[in-house]
């Protein structure tokens, strides 16, 4: 297994299963077209064989789950909720992203779901990390993003803000830990209080995402979601979405040239592009 050639202290760090170990390769592969870092991919599941090949891929890194009894519990409560839409995904992940985030053992991390891809310009976000946390806009559905107003009523927050804002996608964050601690336990706080009052959990949005919402507000971190969508821009807003590109040795190039003025392009509410095709 290599280690990355740009920093040791840096890291794009995601989660996978068996399910979207394709996306985990190929999120990987993008990486490293733009620039070495490391991939480091919190292993959810997978096979024997997949763990193997990818322990030979340069600059990729599987990790266990942390042992914090906080992610046991979620699975727990969680594990029973109704699936999702999205073929082969479950809930329960879907509310670990913070605690993931908390016990990387990395100083910089930039947090990308396993169905996203970096087309260009990745180390223009680590440089803007310098200057705080990094989120980036929700734009499949903004509408449906604020939390319920019930929340900030069972989970108050002292200070001014609009409930409204920011509507931000989970998908694509960076933090650095030490620095961005206190931001990082108010993004896990309302998971952890949502495992204990479903009353809770239904009042926050989207599962991790309106946790995260929640601690932007909290912190008053709204001037940290950056102001294009170039970061983690939805497949839905591009041509991909009525043409395709083949999931195969060219994928990257292709998606490339289809999508010029996108930075991070995510397959969020949408079937992954290798599901019903070749590999």
């Amino acid at each position: 297994m290599g280690t990355s050639e740009v920093s040791g202290d840096i890291a794009v760090v995601t989660l996978c299963d068996e399910n979207y170990f394709p996306g985990l390769l190929m999120l990987h592969r993008s990486v490293q077209e733009s620039a070495p870092y490391l991939v480091a991919c919190y292993d959810l599941g997978l096979t024997p064989r997949q763990r193997a090949e990818a322990e030979q891929k340069e600059n990729l890194q599987l990790l266990p789950l942390p042992d914090d009894p906080l992610i046991e519990r979620i699975r727990s409560v969680m594990s029973t909720a109704p699936p999702l839409a999205k073929v082969n995904k479950r809930v329960w992940p879907l509310w670990i992203c913070p605690i993931l985030i908390k016990h990387a053992p990395y100083r910089d991390v930039i947090w990308m779901d396993c169905d996203v891809v970096v087309l260009r310009n990745l180390p223009e976000l680590f440089a803007a990390l310098e200057m705080g946390p990094l989120f980036t806009p929700e734009n499949k559905a903004p509408q449906l993003t604020p939390n319920q107003p019930e929340l900030y009523r069972l989970l108050p927050i002292r200070r001014a803000f609009d409930p409204l804002v920011p509507t931000v996608n989970s998908g694509v964050s960076a933090w650095r830990r030490e620095r961005d601690a206190s931001a990082i336990d108010s993004f896990i706080l309302p998971v952890a209080r949502a495992v204990d009052d479903p009353d809770i959990r239904q009042a926050i949005s989207w599962h991790d995402q309106g946790a995260l919402i929640w601690a932007i507000q909290s912190c008053g971190l709204e001037h940290r979601v950056v102001r294009t969508n170039e970061w983690n821009m939805c497949v839905e807003h591009t041509v991909l979405v009525k043409r395709p590109v083949l999931w195969d040795a060219n994928f990257l190039g292709a998606v490339r040239a289809e999508v010029p003025n996108t930075n991070i392009l995510h397959w969020n509410g949408h079937t992954p592009p290798w599901i019903d095709q070749p590999s």
